[in-house]
């Protein structure tokens, strides 16, 4: 379980990877309604210029956070705070493995002083593909120890 004070500005931490299935692709718009062709049908996807159906970017960055919360990252925190500059690069598709990568690169404490902000640099790499999926910056409020 990670504090505020745990982390070091640079620190760098990586996700195991894990495999993006159509399945997880299904539950995922069926679940928020993303129901976008592009997602469901190989045959759409293809007319619009990809090899065949996409992941949603959404869900790209939900896995990627997922990977992260497992290296206990998230388990402390008392708020997320913020995603900013998120910016989905290249597609993911049923089959590809990704992982999930962040950096620490700002850390503050808070005026109360129990508690400070963390942002970190989250990437999704699409290991498949040797490319990134997305990146962006998460900002989040831990407390101190």
């Amino acid at each position: 379980m990670f504090y505020f004070d745990d982390f070091k500005i640079g620190d760098k931490f990586t996700s195991r990877p894990r495999i993006l299935t159509s399945t997880d692709i299904d539950l995922f718009t069926g679940i928020t309604g993303a129901v976008n062709p592009l997602f469901l049908s190989d045959e759409v996807a293809r007319k619009r210029g990809f090899e065949g159906r996409i992941a949603p970017g959404l869900l790209v960055l939900s896995v990627a956070v997922g990977l992260l919360y497992q290296l206990g990252l998230f388990d402390n925190i008392i708020a997320l705070l913020g995603i900013n500059d998120l910016k989905f690069t290249s597609p993911v598709r049923p089959g590809d493995e990704v992982n999930a990568e962040c950096e620490v690169v700002e850390k503050k404490e808070v005026k109360t002083g129990d508690r400070g902000i963390v942002r970190l640099k989250i990437t999704c790499r699409n290991i498949t593909r040797n490319s990134i999926g997305i990146d962006g910056f998460i900002t989040l409020l831990y407390p101190k120890k």
